[in-house]
């Protein structure tokens, strides 16, 4: 993957416009401006877009696991880890942590297979030791069916993804 401040220094320590030109490009794509900024070809604004913040600094804490399941337990934490579910299924994550931190935003956005967002959710969590977090979501009506995706984020950055799938 090819971040934008490498794109850019490359592109500064060019002085010749050939050699950020590939063969047979059109030129007017790829010229860098004299002492100014470089147009970019849109294979590498793709690659920019795909770039990810740098992740949070977590210390001690990290994610163990994340369980899927229709049931939890009396401390809300998934009782049966599944990926497949009913239509009418109310659905649980368990997120499983380990390690203390001095306070961070967990959450939860769960994904429809079009890639809309279902439901988008946080919890503040300040862990001393081993916690789980648990996220739910329900429909009145019946999910339909198809895949789906989960995304564990911390502080905003995702650090899981789960893939379920709705019968």
């Amino acid at each position: 993957m090819i971040t934008l401040s490498c794109l850019l220094a490359l592109a500064a320590c060019s002085a010749d416009p050939a050699a950020t030109t590939p063969a047979g490009a059109d030129a007017a794509a790829a010229t860098p401006l004299p002492g100014g900024p470089v147009t970019l070809e849109a294979e590498h604004v793709d690659a920019i877009g795909d770039a990810q913040a740098p992740l949070p600094v977590l210390g001690e804490f990290r994610i163990v696991s994340v369980l899927l399941g229709t049931a939890v337990d009396g401390d809300q934490v998934v009782i049966a880890d599944s990926r497949e579910f009913a239509g009418k299924d109310k659905i649980h994550a368990s997120v499983l942590s380990t390690g203390a931190h001095q306070g961070l935003r967990l959450s939860a956005k769960w994904l429809a297979p079009d890639g809309s967002t279902v439901a988008d959710s946080s919890q503040p969590v300040v862990p001393t030791t081993a916690t789980a977090t648990t996220f739910s979501i329900s429909n009145p009506e019946p999910w339909p069916a198809g895949d789906y995706k989960l995304q564990i984020a911390i502080n905003g950055q995702v650090q899981r993804s789960e893939s379920f799938r709705v019968r």
